[in-house]
């Protein structure tokens, strides 16, 4: 974590126009109001602020760090709170300019990357009632605070946590044929791998790496893509018990081939081309730097060629992304797919996308490693599916590739659901969540 965030936080020295973060919750009305260096400290975001120089700006990982520590949440919900008191009380900023209206915006930032969506809904609900019918004295306002929370937030945060929950839901039965492991209803222990429950494999690791590289690089660079999954591979990095499992035939023949040689695509050998690797990490893609589709459909085919050399696997991904971005974007399920749909695919791709899959029953569909079959049983399993739950369920219960294909399912209904309606169990018994959750944060 950044020093002068862990100073304040941390080790309570008074860095907030000098007071210490305890001494927030006490100010007054009028010190509130009055006292214009406090408030990035409150609520620190990953914005520079230009009113108070002295305040870092969060990276990622100190974001991390922030909201996995208990003591500093409980603080934000508080200064949350106490802020609402401020605003219920003193109706002077709803008027067309004032300062409270940078607070505000600062707060619903900060709230949403370090918490959770809900929580700044709640807080951005309580901001209009007490504002009233006042909407048309403050439109500027209005227009920075929907940037500051919108949809498309909760939508990123369900598809990629989304993604993480299937993975882990599938993970123990992983390389299991259908109807032979008990049914799966929540997180459980074992498999192949022996993990704990809610851990989660190569799937989310891979999407860790993407995401956190499209962060980092605010552009797709292909290196710097497969030196993040080679550091995972060797070391383990952002995996969820310290250790490496489930990588893909492919893409450990790729990752050699890099490691070797420096090639940034993947070489075609022999058959086995067309696994599904590329298309189970892809969800950050559909929300990075709010590109146009065009572009997410390119960044889609360009990480999946990094260790995919197949025209279908590519497809698939770029169908994926622009199906999760149209969720994102308030499109009904229906609606984004059959846009979608429409674009010049191959025939085996149209195929499965054209399928009514209300009428296919599960023992018409594999749950293996090839593209399209897993892209099919997602598809199945989500348009046979009220909620996120009953789609992640079903897909994982196909068995064989079931952490990929409950994964894949997991980007489209967590886009079309939403963080927010992902049932709290799924989530607080995901291990790293918060890691997950914040990643999703810093992608748009």
């Amino acid at each position: 974590m950044h020093t002068r965030l862990k100073l304040f936080h941390k080790a309570k020295a008074p860095l907030a126009g000098g007071f210490r973060r305890a001494d927030l919750l006490k100010l007054s009305d009028e010190e509130f109001e009055s006292n214009h260096a406090f408030i990035q400290w409150a609520f620190p975001t990953n914005e520079r602020s230009y009113h108070n120089f002295t305040v870092p700006e969060l990276d990622l990982e100190s974001t991390v760090e922030l909201a996995q520590d208990q003591l500093f949440v409980t603080f934000l919900e508080d200064m949350t709170a106490r802020f609402l008191e401020f605003l219920k009380r003193n109706k002077h900023w709803v008027r067309t300019h004032d300062h409270n209206h940078l607070r505000i915006s600062r707060a619903l930032k900060s709230i949403r990357i370090l918490h959770s969506w809900e929580l700044a809904n709640w807080f951005y609900c309580q901001v209009l009632a007490y504002a009233g019918d006042a909407q048309s004295v403050m439109p500027k306002a209005y227009s920075i605070w929907e940037q500051k929370l919108s949809k498309k937030h909760d939508c990123s945060a369900g598809s990629f946590v989304g993604l993480a929950i299937g993975d882990a839901l599938g993970a123990p039965v992983e390389f299991c044929r259908r109807r032979t492991f008990q049914e799966v209803t929540d997180y459980r222990a074992g498999g192949k791998f022996n993990l704990p429950a809610g851990a989660w494999t190569d799937d989310t690791a891979m999407s860790l790496c993407l995401a956190q590289s499209l962060i980092n690089e605010d552009e797709f660079n292909p290196r710097d893509l497969l030196e993040r999954f080679s550091r995972w591979l060797e070391f383990g990095e952002n995996t969820s018990t310290g250790k490496c499992v489930g990588v893909g035939q492919n893409t450990l023949r790729t990752l050699g081939d890099f490691r070797r040689s420096g090639n940034l695509q993947a070489a075609k050998v022999g058959l086995r081309n067309d696994g599904n690797g590329s298309l189970m990490r892809l969800a950050s893609v559909a929300f990075y730097a709010d590109a146009p589709l065009e572009k997410v459909r390119e960044v889609a085919n360009q990480q999946s060629k990094t260790t995919h050399a197949s025209d279908i696997a590519s497809e698939c991904c770029q169908f994926l992304a622009e199906l999760v971005r149209r969720l994102s974007e308030g499109q009904s399920y229906s609606d984004a797919k059959e846009k979608c749909t429409e674009h010049d695919w191959s025939r085996s791709l149209k195929s499965i996308l054209e399928q009514d899959y209300l009428t296919v029953k599960p023992d018409e569909i594999k749950a293996e490693g090839n593209v399209i079959d897993t892209l099919q049983c997602a598809l199945w399993a989500v348009e046979n599916s009220k909620s996120f739950e009953e789609a992640v369920l079903k897909a994982v219960n196909l068995g064989d590739d079931a952490d990929t294909v409950g994964a894949v399912t997991g980007q489209i209904a967590g886009a079309r659901d939403g963080y927010s309606n992902i049932a709290h169990h799924l989530k607080v018994g995901l291990l790293l969540e918060r890691q997950l959750y914040v990643t999703s944060q810093f992608l748009n």
